[in-house]
C-alpha cells in the first residue's frame, strides 16, 4: 500500500491525467454495462406487456392484467412500461392503452409522467457516461443526422421546433440532447411539454375507442394520417433549413 501511495505521490501531472482518464473510462464502461443489464432485465420482464400491444387481443389482455394489479399497482406498471418504451425506443401504442384504461386526461398525465421519467434516466446517464451509451441505443445514421445540434447556440428554440414536428424520432433525440449544451432545466421545462399534443391525441383516441365513439376515433385517425404525411414530406426540408441557417455566411 505504501509503495502504491508513493508512486501516486511522485507521478507527474501528465501521468496523473492519464491515470484519471483510465479510471474514468473504467467507470464509464462499468456504468454502461450495469445500465444495459438493468434495461435488458426490465425489458425482459415487461416485454410481454409491450409486445402484446400490437394486437387487439393483446391490448385487451394488458387491460385486464393492469386492472388486476389494482388502481395503484396498475398506475405504477403502466408508467414503468411507458418509461421503458422511451428508453428502448420502441413505438407500440402504449399511450392509446393509457386512454383506454384511465381516460384521456389521466392517461395523458400518466403517459407524460412515464415519458419524463424515461427521459430523465437517459439524460442523467448520458451526461454521466457520454457517447458510449448513445451509441449503444441509437443508430449511427441518426447520431450523424442530429450532430449539428451539438454546436447550435439557439438550441432550446430549435429543440422545441423539432419536438413539435411529426415524424422526428423524439426518443432518439432524447439520447442526443444530453450531448449538447442545453441545460436539464431548459430541456424539461420548455422542450418536454412539446410531447403533450401527440400524447393527448393518443389518449383521446384510446378513450373514445373504449367508449365506442367511433366517429371521433375515425376523425383522430384521419388527423394522425394527415399530420404523419405532412411530417414525412417536410421534416427533412425543415432539418436542412435549420442546418443551413446555422452555417456562417
Amino acid at each position: 500500500m505504501k509503495d502504491k501511495d508513493s508512486i501516486i505521490k511522485n507521478e507527474t501531472e501528465e501521468e496523473r491525467k492519464v491515470r484519471m482518464a483510465r479510471h474514468r473510462k473504467r467507470v464509464q464502461i462499468l456504468s454502461l454495462v450495469v445500465f444495459v443489464a438493468v434495461i435488458a432485465g426490465a425489458t425482459y420482464l415487461l416485454w410481454p406487456f409491450i409486445s402484446s400491444l400490437n394486437t387487439d387481443e393483446g391490448m385487451e389482455s394488458i387491460r385486464e392484467t393492469l386492472s388486476s394489479y389494482g388502481s395503484v399497482g396498475g398506475v405504477l406498471v403502466f408508467t414503468a412500461i411507458q418509461a421503458i418504451q422511451v428508453i428502448i425506443a420502441v413505438v407500440p401504442p402504449i399511450q392509446i392503452v393509457g386512454g383506454l384504461l384511465f381516460g384521456w386526461f389521466f392517461g395523458a398525465v400518466l403517459s407524460f409522467a412515464g415519458v419524463v421519467l424515461g427521459s430523465l434516466v437517459i439524460f442523467l446517464l448520458v451526461k454521466k457516461i457520454g457517447t458510449p451509451i448513445v451509441e449503444a441505443f441509437v443508430d449511427e445514421k441518426q447520431i450523424t443526422k442530429f450532430k449539428f445540434l451539438q454546436d447550435e447556440r439557439k438550441l432550446t428554440g430549435i429543440l422545441i421546433l423539432l419536438y413539435l414536428i411529426p415524424g422526428i424520432p423524439k426518443d432518439v433525440l432524447t439520447y442526443i440532447v444530453p450531448l449538447t449544451k442545453v441545460s436539464a432545466k431548459d430541456f424539461f421545462m420548455y422542450v418536454m411539454p412539446c410531447r403533450l399534443p401527440a400524447i393527448i391525441m393518443s389518449t383521446v383516441l384510446g378513450s373514445n375507442v373504449g367508449s365506442g365513439n367511433f366517429v371521433i376515433v375515425i376523425g383522430i385517425i384521419a388527423a394522425f394520417m394527415v399530420i404523419g404525411i405532412v411530417g414525412f414530406f417536410f421534416k427533412d426540408a425543415i432539418l436542412n433549413k435549420i442546418k443551413q441557417h446555422k452555417k456562417p455566411k
